[in-house]
């Protein structure tokens, strides 16, 4: 089975699509760590990723698919993906990717969350530099500013700072929005009430697959 999440910033897309991996028992993969992942390394794709994700903006779709084509394809059984296709060329490769393998998009899950939810989630968090946990305000190791796994001093992620998260939204309704229209007349498109707390969000897409 093939899934994508969509969602703005904050809207708990990684966090949902990990779950939902689990109880499908299908690979996450999300575009976001791989391109931390890139940057944290310091490769000449990830140098080149982290002057966009700094000042909130997209990376280029030439950037994005280097890293995630060979990774999309390896997937033989399925995937849930989120992050990625952030606009409709990247929707539309991913598609021709799944056609090569004969395969095809089965559902898109849309995490509908309000601009205040947002910032308030993205802008309460801190993350561990070492092994990428993310900690929340009421988290133990949010107050002690110390990851509870690796013991390294956490940090507020560019990106989570409120002016680019601003930013960071004003780039997803003029570059991802989109896809919701497109993704829409495909009929494979699911809304999903993306607030309070992760575990009632989960239980609403749960029902809404009927598993």
């Amino acid at each position: 089975m093939y899934i994508v999440m969509l969602g703005p910033p904050g809207a708990g897309k990684g966090t949902q699509a990990k779950k939902l991996a689990e109880k499908l028992n299908i690979p996450h993969i999300s575009s976001g760590d791989i391109l931390r992942e890139a940057v944290k390394k310091g490769t000449p794709l990830g140098r080149q990723a982290e002057s966009y994700m700094k000042e909130g903006k997209l990376v280029p779709d030439s950037i994005v698919l280097e890293l995630l084509k060979n990774k999309i394809e390896e997937e033989k059984r399925g995937f849930i993906l989120d992050g990625f296709p952030r606009n409709l060329q990247q929707a539309e490769e991913l598609d021709r990717t799944l056609r090569e393998k004969d395969k095809k998009l089965d559902l898109v899950l849309n995490l509908l969350v309000s601009e205040k939810a947002v910032v308030d989630r993205l802008s309460a968090r801190l993350t561990c530099p070492k092994c990428g946990s993310v900690y929340r305000k009421g988290d133990a190791s949010y107050e002690r500013g110390v990851c509870e796994s690796c013991g390294v001093r956490l940090y507020q992620r560019e990106d989570d700072k409120p002016s680019v998260i601003k930013k960071r939204i004003k780039t997803y309704l003029e570059s991802t929005h989109p896809l919701v229209d497109y993704y829409k007349k495909r009929g494979v498109l699911r809304d999903i009430p993306g607030e309070g707390s992760p575990e009632e969000v989960f239980e609403k897409i749960v029902d809404s697959l009927g598993l």
